[in-house]
């Protein structure tokens, strides 16, 4: 069934309409037992209604702390009449060479990824599928002097998506088994 379009108002007129990310969680895509998301559990406002289910159970995503505006969700529809299909991108940079990021960066070779990121709106998107994942690669820079930006950059693309990054509304997210930080030690540092 085809519909026509409906008339709307994209202006942002007296509301702030803030770019970047706040939050960056990530899942292997084999902890995910069944394709996720799938077409099925997207509504026509292109929210989520399902979670996914795991392979184990507590298994529990991981968040990313980065530096303030260093991490983007980008994404884009492109081909030809008839052939369009979506690209999801992520891109996000972690400060320093400790050894858990190192540890981390290891993890991601050849590990196809599913990624929540929190825009600044404070709406969550989900990022890859657990069948059509997200295979980022990490490149580091040491920097040539004192104050110059030294860590890793972690890039990530995948094509021919069905749909563009869906939300997940704030009762499913409310449910979304995320694995904790232990603050002190990230206070403390290495």
């Amino acid at each position: 069934m085809f519909t026509n379009f409906a008339s709307i108002d994209a202006q942002s007129f007296q509301q702030g309409n803030p770019g970047g990310v706040r939050r960056v969680l990530v899942m292997i895509s084999r902890k995910i037992k069944d394709q996720w998301p799938k077409r099925s559990q997207i509504n026509e406002k292109n929210e989520l209604t399902a979670l996914p289910t795991y392979t184990a159970v507590g298994t529990k995503w991981a968040e990313i702390l980065f530096p303030d505006g260093t991490a983007s969700v980008d994404w884009d529809w492109s081909g030809d009449p008839g052939y369009q299909s979506c690209k999801h991108t992520v891109e996000l940079m972690l400060a320093g060479f400790s050894k858990e990021i190192r540890t981390e960066m290891k993890k991601q070779i050849n590990a196809g990824c599913v990624y929540i990121f929190q825009l600044k709106d404070e709406q969550y998107v989900v990022v890859g599928s657990s069948d059509d994942p997200i295979f980022a690669k990490s490149s580091f820079k040491g920097g040539k002097k004192g104050n110059d930006k030294r860590g890793y950059t972690l890039k990530g693309d995948v094509d021919g998506m069905m749909w563009e990054p869906c939300v997940i509304p704030d009762a499913l997210m409310a449910t979304l088994p995320i694995a904790p930080f232990d603050q002190e030690a990230v206070v403390a540092g290495p």
